[in-house]
């Protein structure tokens, strides 16, 4: 019992260790990682804003006569395409119905 109670607080002694270590780490030595990749991002940010500001255009949308007829013959197309789909499943089903 005693050797079997000398390893449970050797194995937890050396967890302890182990976790102190990590803290350690990502406390101190991973702080100086993520500092150095702050200086580019500011970097990026201000050159980003400056440009998209200064050549900014905009475009008018101009909507004629020919694209209404155009979309309005579209949707008459579409119409009698779904009247004809209609129509056909109609008949199949009475087909099977009759069987």
């Amino acid at each position: 019992m005693k050797k079997f109670l000398k390893f449970v607080c050797g194995a937890a002694s050396m967890a302890a260790v182990a976790f102190g270590a990590y803290c350690v780490y990502k406390n101190v030595v991973a702080k100086k990682d993520e500092d150095d990749f702050d200086d580019f991002d500011d970097y990026f940010e201000e050159e980003e804003t400056e440009s998209v500001d200064e050549n900014r255009e905009y475009v008018s949308i101009n909507i004629t006569e020919e694209a209404t007829d155009a979309a309005e013959e579209a949707a008459d197309a579409l119409e009698e395409a779904a009247e004809e789909i209609k129509e056909a499943v109609e008949d199949v089903v009475e087909e099977i119905t009759e069987e």
